[in-house]
């Protein structure tokens, strides 16, 4: 028996769900709502189907094919132009029909038991037989009103409640005899409840309707799509074919997918195939997850349908949202009931989206955005590129291997023809993947590649100067977020490429105007090998190694990184430090976060005092973050630290001036004075610190050569070796160095401020404090006597931090909340 599945609807009242797909392939439990209807034709007999296309139609005969892995045949017919419901079935069907046929909608959910609706039909000897059901609300549907044989008597298309004479609607599935086919015309836009059953019902032909029972929704809105999947989840409708098993009383899950032993399921709930749920992520009743979807700990899933695909961040709320195919969801976001989030949109960090908010597909929505109005037009209310330290975003997904190739030819088309580029990674698998298309950005513009594997970033710099390249990338996980990954550009000197040069960056990047090399001209890829033995070399040139080595030093250190086994015993052993390592887990899919160092910073200190050591360190992924626990088990802190390097560096360094950032502490200011030094205030970026500590040429390599110099606030190597030579020099434990700094009392805190609002807020402050003593190198910074505040706009995130400095730790923290409560009053008065 033959049928005609009706798939040429836009779905536009679906929108922005049906904006890439025609409304049949809109998923309805994991699989695209047509799948469930031929799955119903085939049931009830009927093997010869023919699917009408109109709107996106690939997109349906590139799943279903030919209908074979589904038991029957599929075939198509496409229209050039609209031709109505009925139309597009005359156009389907031919003048050759010579049986009954089925005609139904591919983009409703029903059950209706098709042989029953058949056997009315032939029981009456009907000419055509509509399919009713009976609904609560009838005001959106085609109302029919029969006798009690079931003849048809009345349509009413739409009615007011004032012609409401009946709660049996239309739902659009039909059974025809050849002959009412005839009365369709050929090429023109014809409906089957508009113009073929009123003329029908005219001429007094047999018209019957058969009130079913079973489940139907036409699906007809965004309330109705999600009200379909919490039916199914309740059991009102039984779908087949959804791949899933039982995982728990009232949850189901698809194969392949990993749940964490710590993630809450509450039921009914359906996960598909290949998930990963982590530990302490929450999935609540009537949820609806498809395949290939990664909901990070601590996030919240309530009443939401999330598609294929997708990703959840840490912390994320989402209450009643549908996140089609290919979002990503940052952490800490929050979405309410009723919001759409199109495909391949991305939501930064602690968005809030507000009910019934609409994004349409490719959209770029800023971390700390509070969206209150539909996105559809714009490309998003996203920053730029690039943060303080590269390009950040999400792993495999924001900054994939395409980003990474994009973004490389992109910095390619900036340099010199047939110049070389260093490419370095960190050990993780990520890294890696992303090194290798980094490098064929570079090779496709010309550009030659120095390969300098698993490294750290301070190598790289070196390195830069060292092989005389033009540019440097660097890639390694972000040391802030656990799921996302960092690029680092570098120029011809190995430092973070200034602003003006991000910008010709993302101008390329976003116009696509990159070099391609000819063939010939493709760059070459070079392997540098026994790098870091010259970068070992370099940083110890200028360092007093054989006292060291003479002191022997016993020290207690732990990394987490693979790669950094390469850098630190070599250092340790040049440096006859007797050294005790702290076992660590085996090298995993991601560093360690910040808060997972600090919780072992105990077991460290205590294992310096139980040991004896002279002191204890901790060295970051990168190696450019250095930790430090003297000899008594105290911890270094961080202000405390940027003091001592600066110490070390006044003590050694001998430069005309000291340059720190405009965060750091006035104690430093006092040290300078103390060895007639003056004090250059920086920005806090490490373009503008790294700049201004390479002009003074502090701790350079001093072989005559005018070799590369180092960094000592963004290298641990190079400051643990120059701490470890003062210490020597002049006879002292790491403890009675930090004990020469001054007491330090600052506070740093955080206040939230979306993106728009920043520039308002600035300009506000500055107005207040137009008479004061104020310093505007970076933020503004206020004087209050010996005191003083800065109130700094985040480059990365939507708040402001706030630094501030006093005579005791009780002023510095109430001086930081003063400032943090005239940001939120500013917020609200200008909001």
């Amino acid at each position: 028996m033959k049928a005609v599945i009706m798939a040429g609807g836009k779905g536009t009242r679906l929108r922005p769900l049906t904006c890439c797909l025609p409304k049949p392939m809109v998923p309805i439990a994991n699989q695209p709502m047509m799948t469930h209807i031929i799955k119903l034709v085939k049931q009830h007999g009927f093997t010869n189907v023919t699917a009408t296309l109109f709107y996106l139609p690939d997109a349906i005969r590139n799943y279903f094919g030919d209908g074979r892995d589904f038991g029957l045949e599929l075939n198509y017919a496409i229209e050039d132009v609209p031709l109505g419901t009925a139309g597009s079935v005359k156009n389907a069907c031919g003048a050759a029909l010579k049986d009954t046929l089925l005609v139904i909608s591919g983009d409703t959910l029903t059950d209706i038991n098709l042989a029953e609706a058949l056997e009315f039909h032939r029981s009456k000897g009907s000419a055509a037989t509509l399919v009713l059901t009976k609904v609560r609300s009838p005001l959106e549907y085609g109302l029919v009103i029969t006798d009690t044989g079931g003849r048809i008597r009345r349509f009413l298309e739409k009615p007011g409640w004032g012609e409401v004479f009946s709660d049996c609607v239309n739902t659009g599935i039909y059974i025809l005899e050849p002959e009412v086919l005839k009365e369709i015309p050929d090429g023109q836009v014809f409906d089957f409840s508009k113009n073929l059953f009123p003329a029908l019902l005219k001429k007094k032909a047999p018209l019957y309707g058969f009130l079913a029972k079973g489940y139907w929704s036409d699906i007809g809105n965004l309330d109705q799509y999600r009200e379909a999947q919490i039916d199914i989840l309740r059991g009102n409708i039984q779908v087949a074919g959804t791949q899933a098993v039982p995982y728990q009383p009232g949850v189901w899950v698809g194969e392949g997918s990993e749940i964490s032993a710590d993630a809450i399921l509450a039921g009914p709930a359906l996960i598909g195939s290949g998930c990963i749920v982590s530990a302490g992520a929450f999935v609540g009743e009537f949820s609806m997850i498809g395949d290939d979807v990664r909901i990070e700990s601590g996030s919240s899933i309530k009443r939401s349908v999330i598609w294929s695909g997708s990703r959840i961040g840490a912390g994320s709320e989402l209450r009643g949202v549908v996140a089609t195919s290919r979002t990503t969801i940052g952490p800490q976001v929050a979405a309410f009931e009723g919001a759409v989030i199109g495909e391949r949109s991305y939501v930064g960090e602690r968005a809030i989206i507000r009910p019934g908010v609409k994004i349409w597909p490719d959209k770029q929505i800023e971390a700390g955005a509070i969206i209150n109005d539909s996105v559809i037009w714009s490309a998003g209310t996203g920053k730029s590129l690039f943060g303080r330290l590269g390009i950040s975003g999400t792993a495999n997904m924001a900054i994939s291997p395409e980003f990474g190739a994009k973004v490389a030819a992109a910095y390619a088309s900036l340099l010199p023809r047939s110049s070389s580029a260093v490419v370095s990674a960190d050990g993780y698998r990520v890294s890696r993947m992303l090194k290798r298309a980094v490098m064929a950005g570079f090779l496709s513009a010309g550009i030659n590649v120095y390969d300098l594997g698993s490294l750290t970033t301070p190598v790289a710099r070196y390195a830069i100067r060292a092989l005389n390249a033009a540019a440097g990338l660097q890639i390694r996980l972000s040391p802030y977020y656990h799921d996302q990954v960092l690029l680092e550009f570098l120029d011809q000197e190995g430092l973070n490429i200034n602003r003006a040069t991000e910008r010709s960056v993302e101008n390329a990047y976003f116009c696509e105007d990159f070099p391609r090399a000819a063939v010939e001209d493709i760059g070459e890829v070079v392997f540098v090998p026994r790098l870091i033995e010259g970068y070992m070399d370099g940083l110890l040139r200028s360092t007093a190694v054989d006292q060291i080595a003479a002191r022997g030093y016993k020290i207690v250190v732990t990394y987490d990184a693979g790669h950094l086994s390469m850098l630190l015993p070599g250092l340790f052993a040049r440096l006859n430090c007797e050294i005790v390592t702290i076992p660590h887990r085996e090298h995993g899919p991601r560093p360690k976060s910040l808060d997972q160092i600090l919780a072992a910073l105990d077991d460290l200190a205590g294992l310096v005092r139980s040991h004896g050591a002279d002191l204890g360190i901790v060295v970051d992924n990168n190696a450019e973050r250095l930790i430090l626990i003297d000899e008594q088990g105290r911890l270094v802190q961080d202000e405390q630290m940027l003091a001592l390097v600066s110490l070390i560096i006044l003590k050694q360094g001998n430069p005309q001036a000291l340059p720190i950032p405009v965060t750091a502490s006035r104690v430093i200011d006092q040290m300078a004075d103390e060895y007639h030094r003056s004090v250059i205030r920086t920005q806090t970026s490490p373009r503008s610190q790294m700049e201004r500590l390479a002009e003074q040429k502090i701790f350079d390599d001093s072989g005559g050569s005018g070799g590369p110099s180092f960094q000592p606030t963004f290298d641990a190597l190079i400051s643990l070796a120059k701490i470890l030579e003062v210490m020597t020099r002049d006879s002292l434990t790491l403890g009675q160095l930090v004990d020469m700094i001054p007491p330090i009392h600052m506070s740093k805190q955080t206040a939230d401020c979306p993106w728009q609002s920043k520039g308002l807020v600035m300009r506000s402050l500055i107005e207040e404090h137009s008479n004061d003593a104020v310093e505007m190198i970076d933020g503004l910074k206020v004087f209050h006597d010996n005191d003083w505040v800065l109130v700094l706009p985040d480059s990365d995130q939507p708040v402001f931090q706030v630094y501030s400095e006093a005579s005791s730790q009780e002023e510095a923290d109430a001086l930081a909340e003063l400032y943090l409560g005239r940001i939120e009053r500013l917020q609200t008065q200008l909001s």
